[in-house]
């Protein structure tokens, strides 16, 4: 990489990082280009040069702030753990990232705006939910040999405990009816996921036989 081309990184990041805070803060209507242009450097002119434009900028955001979101998920360390282990350790930090303020924020945001740009919509999910999954996935994947035999996708799997350990708190925290659970009862929460996800499966294999 080129110091013009760094340099010109730097920029488009700081850009990402100023809107993403402020898209969160205020909404997509309540932020314009030249504030974030204030705040964050630089012109309008790169805005519309490097992204297209408030949207193109308000995607990437989006798309930057998932990452962000997820990156303490691709660094766990399961070092000496079977399965199940692995997913409890996993499923606490996604009950934890999940209902964090940050979070729940970048989940209206999203889907707020989704139903008038629909790819912001597709950002925020392969970004955000699909990549979380994801995660779920490979630890399935890595211990394929201590699950059943089962005709149900690993990816299908892994979505079912995902939506399972997202879904009630979530809902909950978005609709204001709770505040963020503790540390032990969010590790309940995703204990139960799992230990009902495992349940199942080796359930179903034994009917199966």
């Amino acid at each position: 990489m080129t110091e013009r081309q760094s340099k010109g990184e730097a920029r488009n990041s700081r850009l990402r990082k100023v809107a993403g805070d402020l898209f969160l803060k205020h909404g997509y209507e309540g932020v314009t280009v030249d504030k974030i242009v204030a705040l964050a450097g630089g012109s309008k002119s790169t805005v519309y040069g490097e992204f297209g434009g408030k949207c193109g900028l308000f995607i990437s955001s989006i798309e930057e702030l998932c990452r962000q979101s997820n990156e303490p998920l691709a660094m766990i360390d399961y070092t000496g753990l079977n399965l199940e282990q692995s997913l409890k350790k996993l499923a606490f930090q996604i009950v934890k990232h999940i209902t964090s303020k940050r979070s729940v924020d970048l989940y209206r945001l999203a889907i707020g705006e989704a139903a008038n740009c629909p790819e912001v919509g597709e950002a925020w999910y392969t970004h955000g939910p699909a990549r979380t999954a994801s995660f779920l996935t490979e630890i399935l994947e890595r211990h394929r040999n201590e699950l059943p035999k089962t005709s149900i996708p690993l990816k299908r799997v892994a979505v079912i405990l995902h939506d399972s350990l997202t879904g009630d708190v979530l809902y909950r925290l978005l609709a204001g009816i709770t505040k963020q659970e503790s540390d032990e009862e969010m590790r309940r929460i995703a204990n139960n996921a799992v230990d009902v996800v495992l349940t199942t499966l080796f359930a179903v294999r034994a009917r199966s036989r």
